[in-house]
């Protein structure tokens, strides 16, 4: 193999590495929806913090079984949305307005098809900060 594509693997290698890191950290970091969307695959079950704005949805009906909450909103980011379930909303401190700017703490589940495809994501939410406009 030449040096080229070496220098290239290794290239490829670290920056799947550093986005693995960004998405499994113990401690969550805060990562862009992009990001999330793009690792799903190596994000099931990991915690992970996002920060965006609040877009109030209808409540779910019980979408596989239920797994995914009832409650739901949809989280924007510069990169794009996600949606967001809280099992406990009365845990929530403050209620959730749309528009609100919040950071949020969630859990991935990643739910597939018969063929292994991603068929849903869902993000629980473990926690909801308010951040000031």
């Amino acid at each position: 193999m030449g040096t080229q594509k070496r220098t290239t693997r290794l290239r490829t290698a670290v920056l799947s590495f550093a986005l693995l890191m960004m998405v499994t950290a113990e401690a969550p970091g805060q990562v862009l929806i992009s990001t999330l969307l793009t690792s799903v695959e190596s994000s099931n079950l990991e915690l992970v913090t996002l920060q965006g704005i609040v877009h109030l949805t209808r409540a779910r009906s019980r979408q596989l079984g239920g797994t995914c909450g009832a409650t739901a909103f949809t989280l924007v980011d510069d990169s794009g949305s996600i949606e967001v379930t809280v099992r406990r909303a009365g845990r929530l401190l403050q209620p959730l307005r749309d528009g609100d700017r919040i950071q949020v703490t969630a859990q991935v589940h990643v739910f597939r098809n018969n063929v292994q495809l991603p068929l849903l994501v869902c993000l629980d939410a473990t926690e909801i900060q308010h951040l000031p406009s």
